[in-house]
């Protein structure tokens, strides 16, 4: 499951909660492109400290869509739980789509920081 909020004009929020099966993907990414599609530019922080699982199938989804939207991408922020497994698949994921655009983060203001949204309230 997930959730995907605009916070400030071109800046997301996505909140990925449990595990992220293939069908999922394919439903986020559908509306990601979506609401991303009339933007010369975004930002976006990827919170997956609530997330259990990523199907190899969706991570290769997903990589081929931080691929395709890399020159649309300002800067994106990952905060990455304490889950060694999934710790090491999103890893993985973002040295596959190695970009100076990308940083994983520790915490919620570190990743506002790097996005330069640190007045932004997320709950």
């Amino acid at each position: 499951m997930y959730q995907l909020e605009l916070i400030g004009e071109q800046n997301f929020y996505l909140k990925a909660i449990g595990h992220f099966p293939p069908p999922e993907a394919e439903r986020f990414i559908k509306e990601f492109e979506e609401r991303t599609k009339s933007l010369s530019e975004f930002s976006v922080i990827v919170d997956i400290t609530d997330a259990s699982h990523l199907d190899g199938r969706s991570i290769n989804m997903i990589l081929d869509l931080l691929k395709h939207n890399n020159p649309k991408l300002n800067k994106s922020a990952y905060l990455i739980s304490n889950n060694p497994p999934l710790d090491a698949e999103f890893k993985y994921l973002i040295e596959k789509a190695e970009s100076p655009k990308r940083k994983i983060v520790n915490t919620l203001e570190e990743a506002k920081d790097w996005l330069g949204i640190s007045e932004i309230v997320i709950k």
